[in-house]
């Protein structure tokens, strides 16, 4: 009985990984709170854009400006990565629905890799 609840949750993980692989729409619309960067995080059915609280500035990433949108998982976990060639970064996203958080890792060439675990925006 426990191989068979292992296959049925190893079966939903990649049909979750799947789902995330086609676009943005199936990561959970909202907004998350950076707080290492003092940002916020906006995700929708097209796109992704982040927020510079202390300044207002805007950057917003599309099917049409980033490379590389591909299903990634980190253990269970189900996400999203994409590459900016303009911003020189790849982003990793992994929703997890249960606690209502987003997780975002950030990988830049010769730098540490940036992580950070944001709470959904009230």
């Amino acid at each position: 009985m426990k191989r068979l609840g292992l296959v049925l949750v190893l079966l939903l993980a990649v049909g979750a990984v799947q789902l995330f692989a086609q676009d943005f729409s199936s990561l959970p619309a909202g907004s998350w709170i950076d707080t290492n960067y003092n940002g916020t995080w906006t995700f929708s059915a097209t796109g992704i854009s982040i927020t510079d609280n202390a300044s207002g500035r805007v950057t917003t990433f599309t099917t049409s400006n980033i490379q590389n949108l591909r299903a990634v998982r980190t253990g269970l976990a189900a996400g999203i990565s994409f590459a900016s060639s303009a911003h020189g970064k790849t982003y990793n996203f992994f929703p997890n629905a249960a606690e209502g958080t987003m997780t975002l890792t950030i990988d830049r060439q010769d730098q540490p890799q940036y992580s950070i675990v944001m709470r959904r925006a009230q």
